[in-house]
């Protein structure tokens, strides 16, 4: 599906599309247009995202094929024997820490099909991550995607123990088979060591078992030499060569390190390979940062040996302990802010007296006891990557009691007038890998007091909860929570939810993102809530990427939530409205009135949800201020003229005597429908009525409608329908 072209025009000039339909008359230069650009009626498969250049290089550069005693691991070969005899769907099942990812990317990137179409060329496949946007993934419907010459890799690891039917599940991976056969591509499922019905002959004859990892300390050593040469250069990993930083230090020391490599015994076998890989670009990062051999062992020791160090010495001071936690949460700022931050943890109000004051340590002295720099006016860490998220782990796994009143702490720093409230991006990142290393979901509790916090609040929120929403572990619970809150009765928990789809997650998990809306949008009353779920529905219909899927279950739900004592009824209509009020950065309804030009299908869609709209006494008011933005949006050129006209000609017809069309046809007194706007498209929509040249506007066959006496339009215009403006 192409992106949306833009077709340059003068003032005056005609655009035909395909229906019949002509833009006329158009202010500006630029007409937006959609036409064939976006397909609306075809059906999204489940989102993708490009394998990255760095895991690729990981396992064609640096892979590492045999176990501590040499002998061949079997994961990635067999499972590229399976896709060389022309298995499109293969399942690697086992427990984590065994490089099953890895292993799947291996032999996707070692795989070299004879594409169909193309001469029997064998060509590298373009590797792709599935995203696995599902609420319930045995109840929905949902389409794998199957584009030409892909190696596919689905993740569903954290959630297939919990799979309630293993069987039908797995059915639906394994017979997308003949699709992707079709395509020239090919799916790798990674799934947990339970869940996967292997006993059954069908179901379990794709099933590759992983249950020898590579060793962590030579995927580390592999990764170093193959794809961080600065590590190399250093020589971190060879025996005599000892940082020229601390050579003399250790010849006088003669504790005989310079002997040995700087990392022996602490690159160990048993480290799980994900982590030894990245373990390997954070001594990259160290290297290029300027590190020595010393801040290098304590990285590969995740800094475990240097936070207990200062634990040890801090063992009776609260000050400095706080003092360190302010540090980590508050880098960047000030030591005064950071002294403050300390004391807002400790409820420290008393003013310290003269005496202490002036014989206690400087603030400097105590900073640098617990491993933080004042550089200049600022307190940083930059020396240490990685050790304030060693802090954070070391304090919530060992000093479990803190953890509620460190939640608190933050909720106070990152208020609107907090210390905190301008670093609340990197504290959503501190806190979203708290999370996913401790595999714990209480750091998101924040999220809520951010999603009350204003737009920087917001994007916290968001930024954190997308990022623990992709973790395999802890994804598919995060999600499943989202959707909780967006049905759950506080303003709080629902806004949290519908602010989390205004960011990426909206692009990694749509059909998700769309059900969370839907929830906020049916609450009872419009409140805050729901204007930040219509805000992010009109941002996902702006991304053209997206807009087919969100028109297409928009329009479901209208169909499908006809009792209007279900909350999804409101809900199903709000989002329509939502989707149709013109904004300048998020022009949903321009791209919707530009494909309806040329589609027919479109055009009905829109008569339709005006009508489901309309016959919302609750939305009358919101209805009225749609039709209003629609007269704006047509005097200033972003919406096309014929095309507005057209759609509401039909609504007219259909819906004659409701509430906001009889207003918007007839006026009201002190309305807004006395804008000059306002009259000019009563005034085309009075010219196209009579337009002996166009056929008179009846609905399409497919349509039923009351059918009403014949009628002049100018009839049901009333005095007070003359503008005021114009006088």
């Amino acid at each position: 599906m192409s992106s949306v072209t833009s077709a340059t025009v003068s003032p005056g000039n005609r655009v035909s599309g395909g229906s019949g339909i002509h833009a006329a008359n158009l202010a500006y230069s630029t007409l937006l247009q959609a036409g064939r650009d976006i397909n609306l009626q075809q059906q999204e498969p489940l989102p993708t995202e490009p394998v990255t250049k760095t895991e690729i290089d990981a396992v064609r550069q640096a892979w590492v094929a045999e176990d501590s005693e040499g002998k061949e691991i079997p994961t990635a070969p067999t499972v590229l024997a399976m896709l060389d005899r022309d298995e499109r769907v293969v399942v690697i099942a086992g427990p984590s820490g065994t490089g099953k990812t890895a292993a799947g990317l291996r032999a996707l990137s070692e795989l070299r099909p004879a594409l169909p179409g193309i001469g029997g060329q064998r060509l590298r496949l373009r590797l792709e991550h599935v995203l696995p946007d599902w609420d319930f993934v045995e109840k929905d419907k949902f389409l794998l995607p199957a584009e030409h010459g892909r190696g596919y890799l689905l993740d569903v690891s954290g959630e297939s123990a919990r799979w309630e039917k293993p069987d039908a599940t797995a059915r639906k991976f394994l017979g997308h088979a003949g699709t992707l056969r079709r395509r020239g591509s090919y799916l790798v499922v990674i799934v947990g060591e339970h869940g996967w019905p292997e006993n059954d002959p069908d179901l379990g004859r794709n099933v590759v078992r992983a249950v020898i990892a590579p060793p962590g300390d030579r995927i580390a050593r592999r990764h170093i030499e193959q794809l961080h040469s600065q590590v190399v250069r250093r020589g971190w990993l060879q025996e005599s060569v000892p940082d020229a930083g601390e050579r003399g230090k250790e010849v006088e020391a003669g504790d005989g390190r310079g002997r040995t490599s700087p990392l022996a015994g602490l690159l160990r076998a048993d480290m799980q390979p994900g982590d030894a890989a990245t373990l390997a670009a954070e001594l990259g990062r160290i290297s290029d940062s300027g590190g020595t051999i010393t801040d290098t062992r304590d990285l590969v020791l995740r800094w475990r040996e240097r936070v207990s160090t200062v634990f040890r010495a801090t063992q009776d001071s609260a000050d400095d302990r706080a003092l360190l936690l302010a540090a980590v949460m508050l880098e960047g700022l000030g030591p005064a802010e950071v002294l403050n931050g300390a004391r807002l943890l400790l409820k420290d109000q008393k003013t310290r007296g003269i005496r202490d004051i002036l014989t206690g340590r400087d603030l400097a002295t105590r900073l640098d006891a617990v491993q933080a720099k004042c550089d200049g006016q600022r307190v940083t860490f930059s020396h240490l990557p990685g050790y304030p998220a060693a802090v954070l782990r070391h304090f919530w796994r060992q000093l479990s009691d803190v953890q509620p009143n460190l939640i608190s702490w933050v909720k106070q720093l990152t208020g609107p007038k907090g210390l905190g409230f301008g670093r609340i991006p990197e504290i959503a990142d501190l806190l979203a890998q708290l999370a996913v290393d401790e595999g714990d979901l209480r750091p998101l509790d924040v999220a809520q007091a951010w999603a009350a916090a204003g737009d920087a609040g917001q994007n916290g929120a968001a930024r954190l909860l997308a990022r623990v929403a992709r973790d395999p572990a802890l994804g598919q619970e995060t999600r499943t929570r989202l959707r909780s809150w967006a049905g759950q009765e506080p303003r709080a928990n629902a806004t949290i939810s519908a602010v989390v789809c205004q960011g990426p997650f909206s692009k990694e998990y749509p059909r998700q993102a769309l059900t969370c809306l839907r929830w906020v949008l049916g609450r009872p009353e419009h409140d805050s809530a729901v204007s930040v779920a219509e805000e992010a529905l009109r941002t996902m219909g702006a991304d053209t990427r997206l807009l087919p899927r969100v028109w297409d279950t928009v329009n479901r739900w209208l169909t499908e939530y006809e009792q209007p004592d279900d909350r999804n009824h409101l809900a199903a209509r709000r989002a329509f409205l939502a989707l149709l009020h013109p904004t300048a950065d998020q022009p949903t309804a321009t791209l919707l009135l530009a494909n309806a030009l040329d589609h027919a299908d479109t055009a009905d869609g829109l008569v339709r949800g005006w009508s489901a709209a309309l016959s919302v006494p609750a939305l009358e008011s919101q209805c009225e201020k749609v039709l209003t933005a629609w007269a704006k949006a047509v005097a200033n050129g972003a919406l096309d003229a014929d095309a507005v006209v057209e759609v509401l000609n039909h609504v007219i017809r259909e819906n004659w005597m409701t509430g906001p069309l009889s207003t918007f046809i007839a006026g009201r007194a002190g309305t807004e429908y006395t804008s000059q706007s306002v009259v000019d498209l009563r005034e085309r929509l009075i010219l196209r009525w009579y337009d002996t040249r166009q056929p008179h506007p009846n609905p399409h066959d497919n349509q039923t409608v009351e059918s009403h006496p014949p009628t002049r339009f100018e009839d049901n215009l009333t005095p007070s329908a003359e503008t005021e403006d114009k006088a």
